[in-house]
């Protein structure tokens, strides 16, 4: 009894005891700001990210740009300037060693661009998985050269730019997606 105004404490008999039905708005209660009546609310659960596709997608064609220029500098570089041949990847066109090189990088970049986006679309943690999906894809295509019996040189070299396309590709889309994922931000 230390409220006189209250004197049976908060089992007051007066109080009104049946269970409040939904919509209904309990006596004394007010709606939370900037709702009109009482409602009660959808459970809240994980938003999901939102990507701007238009950015993502002119982030995704620089980084195409830019891997198919990594891919012809290396080539130009180590076949012309160091004379350290290199294993090219297939040529599909008939155009040389430098545009096939220039041409696996834009490739690697495009089909790297695609799978972030669907990423982004249908699993929980898109990043993660795709740092794994890049790590693993440069970790085959760097050892491929040394299948066989291949010179031990121009095996590394070839890994060599391998390794250098996938940190490109990986932290070039991994920045994208950092400025173009709106909504919930997920940990990588």
């Amino acid at each position: 009894m230390s409220d006189p105004q209250r004197p049976y404490g908060a089992q007051d008999p007066t109080r009104r005891q049946e269970p409040v039905h939904p919509g209904e708005q309990p006596p004394g209660v007010f709606p939370p700001p900037g709702q009109a009546s009482w409602e009660p609310a959808e459970p809240a659960g994980p938003a999901r990210p939102r990507l701007d596709a238009g950015r993502y997608w002119a982030g995704a064609a620089a980084t195409v740009l830019v891997c198919a220029l990594i891919g012809f500098a290396a080539s130009v570089i180590f076949v012309e300037v160091f004379d350290i041949g290199l294993y090219a990847p297939p040529d599909a066109i008939g155009a040389g060693d430098d545009a096939s090189w220039a041409g696996a990088g834009a490739v690697f970049a495009l089909l790297a661009a695609v799978v972030l986006h669907l990423l982004v679309v249908v699993a929980p943690r898109p990043r993660m998985f795709f740092g794994w999906l890049v790590g693993l894809t440069t970790v085959i295509l760097a050892v491929l050269p040394f299948a066989g019996n291949p010179d031990p040189l121009a095996g590394a070299m070839t890994a060599l730019v391998w390794v250098v396309l996938g940190l490109a590709v990986s932290s070039m889309l991994g920045a994208v997606l950092g400025r173009t994922l709106r909504g919930a931000v997920t940990p990588t």
